[in-house]
């Protein structure tokens, strides 16, 4: 419980920090310190956690002891993730305490998903308290490695997006020798360079129920090419404790559901962005998010399907701020301040994900509590 109040006081002491920064400085300025803040704040903290923090964080730092010791081109390049053992082997040069693996873990994801953000959302606020309410961060301080890939490919769909193909291939492959679920990664390629209107709206729908129909075979091939993953059928880590990325309940569908919402308030706004830029980057992350959905509902249940949609369902943190925009720009000027509704608005959603995240801290869901640091040890 001491954690849990710790956790939300720390939530709560960031909010308080992001508002005096949007009302300190200018929109460029504001988004650039609030990109920094996520970085030494949320970085810091878990950087700074002991291995007890976090379920698999232990069987990370007996890797890391494991890659250096057994390390050689031969084991490294026949690892099943020949990237991150290569990684860890030349963190050694650094320092042979483990604790060097879960600060370089950490603050790779977090300014990851910062330069993600900064790129993608125009209210960086809001979409980095997002990140904790809705769980992401918690997820990456115990399934590190996949949140590696993770982070990797949500800075490779920036330089997508820029048209920067070769950059966003680099860093997909990249991604995949860290976690081969990172495959996964190839839709975001197929998404970009398909021009998107009604007919293949409907043709990708089509495409979706096809997948949805045979997801057993396609989900066993994978398993038969990646043996090491079928141990998420019995849902427990390599550590033997459930964690939420093995866990199946009724509450990852809710919030697969609150996204819903979101994507049907962008589809009703008929009213759009007026950079073309802003609005493709917009179409992009909307079919990612439909994607995410759709399988986010009828996968509730399989645990490596969760993981896998964990790829596409960290798009939210973005998606919903930048739907919120645009219902803002659908609104009447002459009746409502639009300043007002936002802010409204704004303060419902972080309220509303704060739900979903006491309830999954209260279960302990990663295993995050209690909350130590090493230095304290």
């Amino acid at each position: 419980m001491v954690s849990m109040v710790f956790y939300f006081g720390v939530l709560g002491l960031y909010i308080i920090l992001g508002i005096i920064i949007n009302f300190s400085f200018e929109n460029k300025a504001a988004r650039l310190f609030q990109s920094l803040s996520m970085i030494v704040i949320l970085g810091g903290l878990s950087a700074a956690r002991a291995v007890s923090v976090g379920a698999d964080t232990q069987l990370y730092n007996n890797l890391y002891s494991w890659d250096f010791e057994a390390g050689n081109w031969q084991n490294i390049l026949s690892s099943k993730y020949p990237l991150y053992s290569l990684y860890t082997y030349c963190l050694h040069f650094i320092s042979s305490n483990p604790q060097i693996i879960i600060v370089m873990n950490s603050l790779i994801i977090v300014t990851s998903v910062a330069i993600t953000i900064y790129s993608y959302s125009e209210n960086v606020f809001l979409s980095n308290i997002l990140y904790v309410t809705l769980y992401f961060f918690f997820n990456s301080m115990n399934i590190s490695r996949q949140f590696l890939a993770i982070g990797i490919l949500l800075v490779a769909t920036v330089y997508l997006n820029k048209n920067k193909i070769w950059l966003f291939w680099i860093l997909y492959i990249g991604a995949c020798l860290v976690h081969s679920t990172a495959l996964v990664g190839i839709v975001f390629f197929v998404i970009h360079v398909i021009h998107w209107n009604k007919t293949r709206f409907i043709l990708s729908g089509a495409l979706g129920i096809a997948l949805l129909i045979f997801y057993k075979r396609i989900l066993n091939l994978f398993i038969v090419l990646f043996p090491a993953y079928s141990m998420y059928s019995i849902g427990t880590s390599d550590t033997n404790v459930e964690t939420l990325s093995s866990q199946s309940n009724g509450g990852t569908l809710l919030v697969t559901i609150f996204y819903l919402l979101f994507i049907c308030i962008a589809t009703l706004c008929k009213v759009r962005f007026q950079d073309e830029n802003r609005e493709k980057r917009f179409a992009f992350l909307t079919v990612v998010m439909i994607i995410a959905v759709m399988f986010g509902i009828v996968f509730y249940k399989n645990i490596l399907m969760t993981r896998v949609i964990s790829y596409l369902s960290i798009f939210s943190i973005v998606y919903i701020p930048e739907v919120i925009d645009l219902f803002i720009l659908n609104i009447d000027t002459t009746s409502v301040n639009r300043w007002y509704i936002r802010f409204l608005v704004v303060c419902g959603v972080i309220a509303i994900t704060c739900v979903p995240l006491y309830v999954q801290l209260n279960k302990n869901l990663s295993d995050v509590i209690p909350y130590v640091s090493f230095v304290a040890r």
